[in-house]
C-alpha cells in the first residue's frame, strides 16, 4: 500500500509541503516516475496553492494536464485541481468534474482513493450528510484495506452514534472488532471498537457477545478482568433504572460466583476476589452480605489492620461508630488505631477527646512529638484558645529549633488575629533576631501592625529601615498622609518619579495628596500633568476620569508639556 510523503525537495521555493495536509501530498513512488519537466510543472502549481494563489493554481494544474494527459502524475494534478475548486468555494464542480474524474479516468490509482475519501469530506462540508456517507461507504466497498477506509469507517461511526442508527452503529463495529486487519495504523480503532460492541452488547444483555467481541483484543487473566470490569460497568447500569433492577440483581449474583469460582482456582489471588465480592454486595446494597465476606476473608487469611481499617470503614458508613472504635482500638499498628480514632473524634466535635488521643500518642512515639503537637496545636485553633495553641507551638520551638521561624510566625498570625498587635510585633521582632538576613520582611509586617494600631509615626520609621524601593516610599507617604503631612508625602512621591514604571502612580497620589492638602489649583495641575506625561498609563485615565468628575474640566491624554 502506498504511503503519503510528508515533504517534497522542492527547486523553486524556499516553501514547505509540510503546509499540505495528507490528502493533499503526492505519493513520493509517483513522483519519482515523473520527468523533470512534470516535477517542474506540478511545483509550479503547489507553490500558488501554497501561497493561497488558488485561480493561477487552477490555471496551473489544467496546463499541466493539457501537456502531460500522459504523465503518471495526471491523477494527482487532477486530485489538486479539485482540492483548488474547493478553496475556491467550488465544491460542486468539485466534486463533479474534479474528484469523480479521478475515479472514472484512474480507478486503480493511488488518487482514486483519496478522492472517493474528499467527496465525502465535500458532501459534508456542503452539509449534505447522506451523500457523505454514500461516498465513505464507496471507499470501504472499493478499497477496504486502505487507510483512508478506516478514516472513513470512523466518520459513518460517527454519524451512526449522532444519529442513533444501532444498525449501522454495530455493523461498523462488528466490521472493526471482526473483519479489518489490525495493522500498526489500525490496531488502536479497533481496539476501540471491540470495547464499544461489548458495551453495547452487556447493555442489551447479551453479554456472551460482550465476551466474544472483547475476545478479539484479549485472552486468559486479561480476558476475565476486562469481561469482569465491563460486566460491573453494566450492572451499575441496569440499577439505574427501576425497570431492569432485577436483572442487574441477577447479573451480581452471576458476578460473584463467578469471583468465588475464580478464588477457588486462582488461589493465590482469592482474597482480592473476596474484596471485589465485597464490593459488589455494597453495591447492591446488600451491606449485610458484604461484612460477611469480610470476616470470611479473616477467618481465611487471618486479620491484618488494611481489612480491620475496612471494616471500620464499613461500619462508620453505617453509622455504628463504637463498633468502628472498636476495630480501630484492635489496630496492630497501634498508632495508627490511635490516628483514626482521634479522628473520628474530631468528625464529631469532640476536640478535647482527640487532643487526649494526641497527647497518648506522644507517649508512644515521642520521636515524632512535634507531628502530634502540631494537631493538638490545631485543634486548639479550632476551638478557638489562642493561648494553649500557643502554648503548644512554644513547645514545638523548644523541640524543632531549626524551624522555629516557621512556628514563631505561626504564633504572630494567632497573635494578629486576636488583634493582639503588640505581642505580634514582639514576635516579629523575636524572629529577626534569629533570622536577622530577612528582617526586611518582619520589619514590614511589624509596620502593618502599626497602620493597624494607627500609629502611623511608628510604621514610617519602620518603613524607613526597609530597602524596599519604592514600595516603603509610598507606604511611607501614605502614613504621612494620615498624620496630614502632605508636603512630607509630596517629598517622598517625587523620590519615587525617578522611576519610569512607578512615576505615573507617584504623580497621580501628589494629585490626591494636593487635593487632601485643599490646594485645588496644584492638584488639578498635577493631574493634567499626569495627562501629558504618561498618557498610555492607567492612572492617565484615572486622572482624566478625575478632571472631568470633580472639576468638569477636559483634557486630552499626551501633548506637549507647555512649561
Amino acid at each position: 500500500m502506498p504511503t503519503f510523503i510528508l515533504s517534497l525537495v522542492l527547486a523553486l521555493g524556499s516553501f514547505a509541503t509540510a503546509a499540505l495536509s495528507t490528502l493533499q501530498q503526492i505519493d513520493v513512488k509517483t513522483f519519482e516516475k515523473m520527468r523533470e519537466v512534470e516535477r517542474y510543472q506540478i511545483k509550479i502549481a503547489e507553490k500558488h496553492f501554497l501561497k493561497g494563489s488558488f485561480k493561477i493554481a487552477l490555471a496551473e494544474y489544467e496546463k499541466f494536464l493539457t501537456l502531460y494527459e500522459k504523465s503518471a502524475g495526471a491523477p494527482y494534478a487532477q486530485l489538486m485541481w479539485s482540492h483548488t475548486m474547493m478553496k475556491l468555494k467550488k465544491p460542486k464542480t468539485a466534486l463533479r468534474e474534479g474528484f469523480q474524474s479521478v475515479i472514472d479516468y484512474w480507478p486503480e490509482s493511488l488518487e482514486a482513493t483519496i478522492a472517493s475519501y474528499c467527496m465525502g469530506d465535500a458532501y459534508r462540508t456542503m452539509g449534505e450528510i447522506k451523500d457523505a456517507q454514500e461516498s465513505f461507504r464507496f471507499l470501504i466497498k472499493e478499497y477496504p484495506g486502505h487507510e483512508l477506509a478506516m478514516r472513513a469507517r470512523q466518520d459513518l461511526l460517527y454519524y451512526a452514534r449522532l444519529h442513533e442508527d444501532m444498525e449501522e452503529r454495530l455493523t461498523l463495529l462488528n466490521e472493526l472488532t471482526f473483519s479489518v486487519e489490525r495493522t500498526e495504523n489500525s490496531r488502536d480503532d479497533c481496539v476501540k471498537a471491540c470495547h464499544e460492541l461489548a458495551e453495547l452488547h452487556c447493555f442489551a444483555q447479551k453479554l456472551e457477545q460482550g465476551k466474544k467481541a472483547l475476545s478479539t483484543t484479549y485472552s486468559g487473566t486479561k480476558l476475565f478482568e476486562q469481561v469482569y470490569k465491563l460486566s460491573v460497568k453494566t450492572m451499575k447500569h441496569l440499577l439505574g433504572d427501576q425497570k431492569t433492577r432485577t436483572a442487574a440483581l441477577k447479573l451480581g449474583d452471576q458476578l460473584i460466583m463467578t469471583l468465588r469460582n475464580e478464588a477457588s482456582v486462582r488461589t493465590e489471588l482469592a482474597s482480592q476476589f473476596l474484596y471485589q465480592a465485597a464490593d459488589l454486595n455494597t453495591t447492591l446494597g446488600r451491606h449485610s452480605d458484604t461484612m460477611k465476606i469480610y470476616r470470611e476473608i479473616g477467618d481465611r487469611f487471618g486479620m491484618n489492620d488494611s481489612l480491620r481499617g475496612t471494616m471500620a470503614q464499613w461500619y462508620k458508613s453505617r453509622d455504628r461508630r463504637n463498633e468502628a472504635r472498636k476495630i480501630y482500638s484492635e489496630f496492630e499498628d497501634q498508632l495508627a488505631g490511635l490516628k483514626n480514632l482521634a479522628g473520628m473524634s474530631l468528625e464529631e466535635k469532640k476536640v478535647a477527646a482527640a487532643i487526649s488521643i494526641y497527647r497518648e500518642m506522644i507517649k508512644i512515639d515521642e520521636n515524632n512529638s512535634v507531628e502530634y503537637l502540631l494537631n493538638i496545636a490545631s485543634c486548639y485553633e479550632s476551638q478557638p484558645d489562642w493561648e494553649k495553641a500557643i502554648a503548644c507551638y512554644r513547645q514545638i520551638i523548644e523541640i524543632d529549633k531549626d524551624n522555629s521561624v516557621k512556628y514563631l510566625l505561626t504564633i504572630a498570625g494567632c497573635y494578629k488575629t486576636q488583634s493582639n498587635w503588640d505581642k505580634a510585633i514582639a514576635c516579629y521582632r523575636e524572629i529577626i533576631e534569629i533570622d536577622g538576613e530577612n528582617s526586611g520582611e518582619y520589619l514590614w509586617s511589624i509596620a502593618g501592625c502599626h497602620e493597624t494600631q494607627l500609629d502611623w509615626k511608628k510604621a514610617i520609621a519602620c518603613y524607613r529601615q526597609i530597602d524596599r524601593f519604592p514600595a516603603n516610599y509610598f507606604a511611607m507617604a501614605n502614613c504621612h498622609r494620615k498624620l496630614k503631612e502632605q508636603q512630607e508625602a509630596i517629598t517622598l512621591y517625587n523620590q519615587i518619579k525617578i522611576l519610569e514604571k512607578s512615576a505615573p502612580e507617584a504623580s497621580l497620589q501628589i494629585g490626591y495628596t494636593y487635593e487632601e492638602a485643599k490646594d485645588k489649583e496644584k492638584a488639578i495641575r498635577t493631574f493634567q500633568l499626569t495627562c501629558k506625561r504618561y498618557p498610555k498609563s492607567g492612572q492617565a485615565s484615572r486622572a482624566h476620569s478625575h478632571l472631568q468628575n470633580k472639576y468638569k474640566i477636559n483634557v486630552t491624554l499626551g501633548g506637549t508639556e507647555e512649561e
